[in-house]
C-alpha cells in the first residue's frame, strides 16, 4: 500500500493491485481500465496476450465542494494508474491521443518515472511529423502537454507503478483515431537484453532525425506550477489554469528545458 496523499495533495493510496483507494471525504471514482486487446493496433508485438491490463483512468476525481468550480472554468481532474510490466520488448505505455482545437493539458508525476513522447504533425499532412520531444519526468515533476502536439505516457520501469494526475479543459474530447491509424506514436521505445531501442514508426513519411531530450521546468510561476507542489488545489487559484482553455493567450516556450 502506497500512500499518494503527500504527493497529491488529495486523501488517495494505491493498493498492491494498482488500485486508488478514496478516503476522508473524497468520493469514489470506478476507472475506466485499458487493455491489451484495446492496445493492440498500437504496439510493436501484436500478438502479445498479456499482462490483459495495462493501466486505469480515474476519471473526474475532485471533493463536491469543488466541483461547482470546475463546471464554471470548463475543468476536469484525472488520476492515472500504468503498470510497470512489458509489452514484449517494449515499454509500458497509453494508447496516445491527440486534442483538437491545440488545447494543451498539464500532467503531474504522483508516483514513479514518466517518459511523455509528444509529437506535433503538420496541419497539412497529419502523416509529417515536424516536432517530437521526448520528457522525462520524476515524481513531483509537472509535464505541460503543447498545444497541437499529441502525446503518449511511458512507464519505463519493471517494478514500479506510474501515477499521474492531469488537470484538462472539458471543452473538447481526446481523439485517439490517429494514434491508432498511425499503429502507435512517430517512435517506439523498447529494451531488449538491456538495451534501449527506438524504432521509428514508418507509417509516417516523414519525423525529425532527432528526437529532443527534454526535463519539465522546475517552476512555471504563471502556471502555478512548482516542482513538489501537488496541482489538485489550483482549483483554488482557477485562472492559473486558463490557459487549458485559451492556449492563444500564453506562450508555452518555459515549459522544459534541455536535457544536459
Amino acid at each position: 500500500m502506497k500512500d499518494l496523499k503527500k504527493n497529491i495533495g488529495l486523501p488517495v493510496k494505491l493498493d498492491d493491485n494498482y488500485q486508488l483507494i478514496f478516503e476522508n471525504g473524497l468520493s469514489k471514482v470506478l476507472p475506466a481500465i485499458r487493455t491489451i486487446d484495446e492496445m493492440r493496433e498500437v504496439l510493436v508485438d501484436k500478438t502479445i496476450s498479456s499482462p490483459k491490463e495495462l493501466y486505469y483512468m480515474y476519471r473526474d476525481v475532485a471533493f463536491d465542494k469543488d466541483r461547482p468550480m470546475e463546471k464554471k472554468y470548463e475543468l476536469r481532474y484525472d488520476i492515472t494508474v500504468i503498470r510497470p510490466d512489458k509489452l514484449g520488448d517494449e515499454f509500458m505505455k497509453t494508447a496516445g491521443h491527440y486534442h483538437p482545437g491545440d488545447y494543451p493539458e498539464l500532467y503531474e508525476v504522483v508516483y514513479g518515472t514518466a517518459w511523455c513522447l509528444l509529437q506535433k504533425p503538420s496541419k497539412k499532412d497529419y502523416k509529417v511529423i515536424e516536432d517530437v520531444i521526448l520528457v522525462k519526468a520524476q515524481t513531483g515533476d509537472k509535464i505541460v502537454c503543447l498545444p497541437g502536439y499529441g502525446h503518449i505516457l511511458i512507464n519505463p520501469s519493471k517494478n514500479e507503478p506510474l501515477v499521474t494526475s492531469n488537470w484538462v479543459g472539458t471543452r473538447f474530447s481526446s481523439d485517439y483515431s490517429l494514434y491508432k491509424e498511425a499503429e502507435g506514436a512517430a517512435y517506439f521505445y523498447s529494451e531488449k537484453n538491456g538495451k534501449l531501442k527506438i524504432e521509428k514508426n514508418n507509417f509516417f513519411t516523414q519525423v525529425p532525425k532527432d528526437i529532443k531530450q527534454m526535463v519539465p521546468s522546475a517552476k512555471i510561476e504563471k502556471f502555478g506550477l512548482e516542482r513538489n507542489k501537488p496541482i489538485y488545489p489550483i482549483i483554488n487559484n482557477p485562472d492559473k489554469l486558463r490557459f487549458l482553455n485559451y492556449p492563444v493567450e500564453f506562450d508555452f516556450s518555459d515549459a522544459f528545458v534541455t536535457k544536459a
